[in-house]
């Protein structure tokens, strides 16, 4: 009986909006600094809306077992618009829920999986 109030109240938490842990981001300054101060297994998470002309530059080491992973508030209500792009460079990122939409990327790639010349990524994915 224990076990089943447990999953309600799992359930009932989910329900009511509570977010997975990380750092929620409203604007490209608070990326930055959230990127500069990740950790493995830290989460960024992009706020809820339209995030216009956001030049993102995603780098970091992760771990194979605690990547670093940029995501979205909610899937599919967060959208980058206008001239935006997207680089990552480093070890063990994981990128989730970005929608491109409504624009052209100010660069020859939307996504690319380096910063420069030099700094690379290595075992990094992008989904959904």
């Amino acid at each position: 009986m224990a076990l089943l109030g447990m999953g309600c109240g799992l359930l009932l938490l989910l329900a009511c909006g509570e977010s997975v842990p990380g750092t929620l981001v409203r604007d490209v300054a608070a990326f930055e600094a959230a990127v500069a101060a990740a950790q493995p297994g830290d989460r960024i998470i992009l706020a809820n809306g339209v995030w216009r002309d956001a030049e993102l530059v995603f780098t970091g080491t992760g771990t194979a077992e605690q990547p670093i992973i940029l995501t979205v508030q909610e899937k599919g209500w967060v959208t980058l618009e206008g001239q935006s792009n997207l680089r990552i460079a480093g070890e063990y990122l994981h990128v989730e829920g970005l929608v491109f939409t409504n624009g052209y990327t100010p660069t020859k790639e939307v996504i690319a999986f380096r910063k420069d010349k030099q700094m690379l990524c290595n075992h990094c994915r992008v989904t959904e």
